[in-house]
């Protein structure tokens, strides 16, 4: 009877140090893994907006303010006087 007890009791005690054993062996020679989640997160979002804004100025319209038109004294009187002309026609 107390061969029986004796032998579960060195049973379970072997499981147990081995057990520490092999979790000491584990969290001294190895190298722990950790996942930045939030950073990968970050990241993923911060690669999307920039390529939405790519998108956007590539779709956006060329500036026309390039292409201005230039006028001289002369065609802003002549302007002047076609607007004042038009503007005494239509009051009378």
């Amino acid at each position: 009877m107390y061969s029986i007890i004796f032998t579960i009791i060195s049973c379970f005690l072997i499981i147990y140090l081995v057990d520490q054993l092999i979790h000491y062996l584990r969290d001294t020679y190895t190298t722990k893994k950790t996942k930045d989640i939030v950073g990968y997160q970050i990241k993923k979002y911060q690669n999307l907006m920039d390529e939405l804004h790519e998108n956007k100025q590539k779709q956006e319209p060329p500036d026309l303010t390039s292409n201005e038109v230039k006028l001289t004294h002369a065609d802003l009187i002549a302007m002047n006087e076609e607007l004042n002309s038009l503007i005494t026609d239509e009051m009378q």
